[in-house]
């Protein structure tokens, strides 16, 4: 049995040393090749036989890139949390190859489908597993909610391929939602815990940021709420709820503000995610009352996401490959300014300019890919090489 805490020649692969290797690389490969084809396929240069081209991008936005990410994530820090070894070699590389099977949909046919549905699903049902078992044997009891939540978002993964074979009634709009949210719900569990403490470390305050204790217990069981009655009933009751999440998240974001972040590329970018997530709120409310763009909210919610993932990716990798996450490459700057300016064409301006509104989408998909292009020409070979002290992982 190898030593993974020592400096050996391991005969493991560096890719499939961690979980964070294979499926932040796949993250960043589905966000740009997803992105390509969205944009080929929101105006129906291309269509999907078993799905409409709208269906399928927020199923790959959801269960293809914001899944790698926090299945990626989740092996990893699982690992750190336990002291208990999570999948590596080839039951990971198993792993990330079911994943990678699973993002055929659009070329599959309809009589083949069941055949793509049990693959997908099967991904995240093996992961729920794989990153239950450190946190089970372990007893870390604290964390139990995380597998609760990424088992849910292997039932919501299936009850979209049940509504696309027909078999349950707006079963994929259900799905669909159902993962959208649950992923928000899953990056504000790691932010509470995390953001305070990276902008404590960063830029070296002596005392703790505030936090409340009743204002956790309302985020959760509100947003608990939200979900159930957003996506079930519609009514004006999620709008209320929507209004109160949005006043908590934003008194968390004052307590946690200082103004050295926006020195610091790994702090202002979180906290501006943290930012767009809150916001989304505040525009799921309005759309009850004034007229909207259409699904600004959720793009609102997306780009949160996209940007506060695109940001824990980078330190993670930083920290897990030996490297100082408080010395990151310059070029991140820029990389999540592109981020915020895709948010910026895709939420801001197309709400105003309606008139040019498929035209500041496209410049929008655009400030994507350059995002996670340059990301990827950057962090890729992370990857891909050993730790640079030496250590397993």
């Amino acid at each position: 049995m190898i030593n993974l805490n020592q400096n050996n020649n391991y005969s493991t692969p560096a890719f499939v040393r961690l979980g964070f290797r294979p499926f932040f690389f796949a993250a960043g490969v589905s966000a740009v090749l997803a992105m390509i084809m969205w944009v080929l396929f929101y105006p129906s240069i291309i269509t999907i036989e078993n799905t409409t081209p709208s269906y399928w991008h927020a199923h790959e936005m959801v269960f293809a890139y914001s899944a790698a990410v926090a299945v990626g994530f989740l092996l990893t820090a699982s690992r750190n949390w336990t002291g208990v070894q999570t999948i590596y070699d080839k039951p990971l590389l198993g792993l990330f190859a079911l994943w990678a099977a699973g993002r055929f949909l659009p070329f599959v046919n309809n009589e083949y489908l069941i055949y793509q549905a049990i693959i997908d699903s099967s991904f995240l049902v093996i992961a729920t597993i794989a990153i239950s078992y450190p946190i089970i044997k372990g007893k870390d009891w604290n964390n139990v909610s995380i597998i609760a939540k990424i088992l849910l978002l292997a039932v919501a993964n299936i009850l979209y391929y049940l509504g696309l074979l027909g078999e349950l009634e707006q079963g994929a709009y259900f799905g669909i939602y159902l993962g959208f949210y649950l992923i928000i719900s899953l990056l504000f569990m790691m932010s509470r815990r995390l953001l305070p403490f990276f902008i404590e470390r960063g830029i070296g305050l002596s005392q703790e940021l505030p936090n409340s204790k009743l204002l956790d217990l309302l985020s959760l069981f509100l947003f608990l709420a939200f979900i159930v009655i957003e996506i079930f009933f519609n009514s004006l009751v999620s709008a209320i709820i929507a209004s109160v999440l949005f006043v908590i998240h934003l008194i968390r974001m004052i307590n946690w503000y200082h103004p050295k972040i926006w020195q610091k590329s790994l702090l202002w970018s979180i906290y501006t995610a943290y930012g767009f997530l809150t916001l989304g709120f505040a525009l799921n409310a309005l759309k009850h009352f004034v007229s909207l763009a259409p699904n600004i909210d959720i793009h609102s919610f997306a780009f949160g996401i996209a940007l506060m993932t695109l940001s824990l990716m980078s330190r993670v990798t930083l920290g897990h490959t030996g490297r100082n996450v408080f010395d990151p490459p310059k070029q991140l700057n820029i990389i999540f300014i592109l981020l915020v300016l895709a948010f910026v064409f895709r939420v801001v301006i197309a709400s105003i300019n309606i008139e040019n509104y498929t035209q500041w989408i496209l410049v929008s998909q655009i400030l994507w890919i350059v995002s996670f292009s340059a990301f990827l020409a950057i962090y890729a070979p992370m990857f891909f090489k050993a730790r640079v002290d030496g250590q397993f992982g």
